[in-house]
């Protein structure tokens, strides 16, 4: 029972403690600088400089008053049309593909299907362009080729509802625009 009493009582008294503790958290904004350091004669030491001087504070700026007013308001979110993508075929026939360009304008083919079908594809495809295939990695979705006697991957990489196409020199370095154009152009062209 003594115990109970005590663990009320405390809660009763406790929430007027607050009153004791007063808020700091802008108590630097009243602080002032101390004395330069002065060190002792003979002893040899780098200039001391303050580091961080205390810089000078208006005295409004130490109240933050806000007008709802004067707050800007972000602008009205605006529509978005979404570009109607074909549904993917269930029946064979040619796959839809269309040939475009990424945010940078770099060239890119674009193919709705299934992952299988789509690589398949690309593989006859480049055939069809008579362009030599050095390597296949279907997981990675690269594809080897030599162009001009120069080692260059076509990348296939799944988007939102399509497979891109592009054309890279490496993993790190993008093909020349026009080399990927008329790659892409010619694999839109003769694709299966």
């Amino acid at each position: 029972m003594h115990r109970v009493l005590c663990v009320a009582l405390s809660l009763t008294l406790l929430p007027g403690c607050s009153g004791f503790f007063r808020d700091r958290t802008l108590d630097y904004t009243q602080a002032q600088p101390g004395p330069v350091l002065q060190m002792p004669e003979g002893v040899d030491t780098r200039p001391i400089r303050p580091l961080w001087p205390i810089p000078e504070i208006a005295e409004s700026t130490t109240k933050i008053e806000l007008d709802k007013a004067s707050i800007p308001f972000p602008p009205a979110m605006q529509g978005v049309v979404v570009e109607q993508q074909m549904a993917l075929p269930d029946t064979p026939g040619r796959l839809p593909v269309k040939l475009g360009t990424d945010g940078n304008g770099i060239p890119e083919l674009r193919v709705v299907g299934p992952r299988e079908r789509v690589w398949d594809e690309l593989a006859r495809a480049l055939a069809n362009a008579n362009v030599t295939i050095k390597d296949r990695n279907q997981s990675l979705g690269l594809v080897d080729v030599v162009i001009s006697e120069q080692d260059f991957q076509v990348r296939m990489v799944r988007a939102t509802e399509a497979f891109m196409i592009t054309v890279q020199r490496s993993d790190d370095v993008l093909a020349p625009v026009n080399l990927s154009r008329t790659l892409l152009t010619t694999l839109q062209a003769r694709w299966p």
